[in-house]
């Protein structure tokens, strides 16, 4: 369950020089501003509105932005740029970013592997191949003799998200003819081609 909801922030007030409250005529007039921000766990996400007012420190008149005179108004719209919103408020947007980018540079980092294992098999590493949407099969390297790699296929085929190593240790472990005794094989230029087209999904290599 996501907890999501909206805050705000006092930006602090700051007295507007040269004009008069419309109530006591007063000079002591302060500007305000609270910044509204959306929420998701309690952290921050953006700001998405300012609130301007006015308060007379004599009278104590409140004033919200309609509610001001002409003449305070543009004293006011003088003064906003005083008002900064905290760098913090945009908080969630700069985790959001950051995750992308981690997420973006991670997945480069594990197609350069993979294009590099595809290149380089060698016996008992396991190659993921992908069937279809969230099916795959399964072939285990039996050698690899000049250009020609050798494997055995797998009996059985997995549904769901792209199995981990760990899933598919499991999956061996649970069937004893989880890959077939016949021998296939792929040329390397083969293999590249399905990588390629993304037939290839992950490849384990034995440890």
């Amino acid at each position: 369950m996501i907890i999501y909801g909206t805050n705000s922030k006092n930006l602090g007030s700051r007295k507007l020089q040269g004009v008069k409250c419309p109530n006591c005529e007063a000079t002591e007039i302060h500007a305000q501003a609270v910044s509204s921000y959306v929420t998701v766990f309690w952290i921050p996400i953006f700001p998405y509105r300012k609130k301007y007012s006015t308060v007379c420190k004599n009278c104590t008149q409140v004033l919200k932005k309609k509610e001001m005179p002409q003449s305070l108004k543009d004293k006011l719209a003088m003064e906003k740029g005083h008002f900064k919103t905290p760098f913090y408020l945009f908080s969630g947007l700069i985790i959001l970013a950051l995750l992308i980018t981690l997420a973006f540079y991670l997945s480069g980092q594990h197609d350069k592997r993979l294009a590099e294992n595809v290149g380089n098999l060698q016996s008992k590493d396991i190659v993921v191949f992908k069937v279809a949407h969230k099916e795959y099969s399964f072939a285990e390297i039996e050698t690899h003799s000049n250009d020609t790699i050798y494997m055995r296929y797998g009996n059985y085929t997995y549904d769901g998200y792209k199995p981990s190593e760990s899933k598919v240790e499991k999956l061996k472990a649970s069937e004893t003819d989880f890959f077939s005794t016949e021998i296939d094989f792929f040329t390397q230029k083969q293999l590249d081609s399905l990588y390629a087209k993304g037939e290839i999904a992950e490849i384990y290599k034995k440890k």
